[in-house]
C-alpha cells in the first residue's frame, strides 16, 4: 500500500511538471508571436507600462475625485438652468436630461435624485465649493499621472503654488468644456431634425473632446510635449471613450443589474463610480500610448530573454525622466 501511495504521488508530480511544461512552452510560442507582429507587440508593450506605472490606482482616485465633484456639479447646473430658464422648465429639463445622459443605463435614475435648490445663497456656494475640491482633486491627479507616465523626475516638476495654479486652470477650461460641450451637443443629438445633423454633432463633439485633451496635456505635463508627441495618444483617448459610450448602456445596464440584486441603494453610486472608473482606466492606458511610442519601449517580452524595449523601459525608469531634461 505504501508502494502504491508513493507511486501515485509520483505520477502526480509528473503531470504537474509535464503541465507547467507545456504552459511554459506555449507563453514561449506566444511571447515570440506577438514580439514579431508590430501593432500586437505595441499594444501589449501599452499594457506593460499601464501596469508598470501603477495606472490603475491612478484612475481609481480620478474616479473618486471625478464622483465627488459629480453631484455638486449636477446640483449647480440645476439650479443655473432653471434660474435663467425659469420661463421654460421643459427647455431647462431637457437640457439637463442632455447632460445626465453622459451616464448610460443611469441618467434617468441620477435626474430623479438630483434637484435644484429652492433658494440659490448659501447652499450654492457650499455646492461650488465641493465642486471645485472634487474638480482640483481630479485635476491634481491628472498632472501627476501625466508626469509619472512620462517618468518626468520630481525636481523638474511643478510644485506649489504653480502647480495650484495650472489645477484652476484645468478646472476652469476643462470644466466648462465638459460641462457645456455634452449639454449642447447632447441637445443638439436629441432634438436633430435628421442623422445628418446626429453624425455632424457627434464629430464636433469628438473634435472638441480631441483638443481639449490635446491642451490639458500640453498644459498639465511639467514636460514641454509637442503636439507631434501627443497627438496620438489623445485621439485613441477619444476614439476609445466614444464607443465605450456606445456601447456604455450594455455594460453598465448589465453591471447594474448586479449590483441592484446585492446593493439595492447604493446602485447608483455604485454603477456611477464603476462608469467613472471604466473611462479614467480607459484614459490612462490611451495616454500611454505616446510615451511608448516616443521612447521606443515595445516590443515587451512576457519573460525573459528581454528585449530592446525592456531595456530602454528599465533605463527609463531607473533615470527617472533622464530624457526629459532636453525637452
Amino acid at each position: 500500500m505504501y508502494a502504491r501511495r508513493r507511486s501515485g504521488r509520483y505520477n502526480s508530480s509528473i503531470m504537474v511538471r509535464t503541465l507547467a511544461h507545456g504552459i511554459q512552452a506555449l507563453m514561449q510560442k506566444l511571447d515570440r508571436w506577438q514580439q514579431r507582429r508590430q501593432l500586437i507587440g505595441f499594444v501589449f508593450a501599452v499594457v506593460r507600462k499601464y501596469l508598470d506605472d501603477e495606472a490603475g490606482a491612478r484612475a481609481a482616485l480620478l474616479a473618486y475625485y471625478g464622483f465627488l465633484s459629480l453631484f455638486p456639479l449636477l446640483l449647480i447646473l440645476t439650479t443655473v438652468f432653471r434660474i435663467v430658464l425659469h420661463n421654460d422648465p421643459g427647455l431647462s429639463g431637457e437640457i439637463i436630461h442632455s447632460a445626465v445622459s453622459y451616464f448610460p443605463a443611469l441618467g434617468q435614475s441620477l435626474q430623479e435624485n438630483v434637484h435644484s435648490l429652492d433658494k440659490a445663497g448659501l447652499t450654492l456656494v457650499v455646492g461650488i465649493l465641493l465642486a471645485l475640491f472634487g474638480a482640483r482633486g481630479v485635476a491634481d491627479v491628472l498632472q501627476t499621472s501625466l508626469d509619472h507616465i512620462w517618468q518626468v523626475p520630481y525636481s523638474h516638476r511643478r510644485h506649489f503654488p504653480q502647480s495650484l495654479l495650472r489645477s484652476l486652470g484645468i478646472v476652469i477650461v476643462g470644466g466648462v468644456c465638459l460641462a457645456v460641450a455634452p449639454v449642447i451637443f447632447g441637445y443638439a443629438l436629441n432634438f436633430a431634425p435628421s442623422r445628418v445633423v446626429s453624425v455632424i454633432s457627434a464629430l464636433l463633439t469628438a473634435v472638441v473632446m480631441f483638443w481639449l485633451l490635446v491642451w490639458v496635456i500640453k498644459f498639465g505635463s511639467s514636460a514641454r510635449q509637442p503636439l507631434h508627441r501627443i497627438w496620438l495618444g489623445a485621439f485613441v483617448a477619444v476614439v476609445a471613450l466614444s464607443v465605450l459610450q456606445a456601447i456604455g448602456g450594455f455594460i453598465v445596464g448589465h453591471e447594474l443589474q448586479r449590483l441592484d440584486t446585492l446593493y439595492g441603494t447604493f446602485a447608483l453610486v455604485l454603477g456611477i463610480i464603476f462608469w467613472l472608473y471604466l473611462q479614467t482606466q480607459l484614459l490612462l492606458l490611451a495616454l500611454e500610448v505616446d510615451p511608448v511610442r516616443a521612447f521606443k519601449l515595445a516590443p515587451r517580452s512576457f519573460q525573459s530573454p528581454l528585449t530592446d524595449g525592456d531595456r530602454a523601459a528599465y533605463q527609463l525608469y531607473h533615470s527617472r525622466g533622464k530624457f526629459h531634461d532636453g525637452l
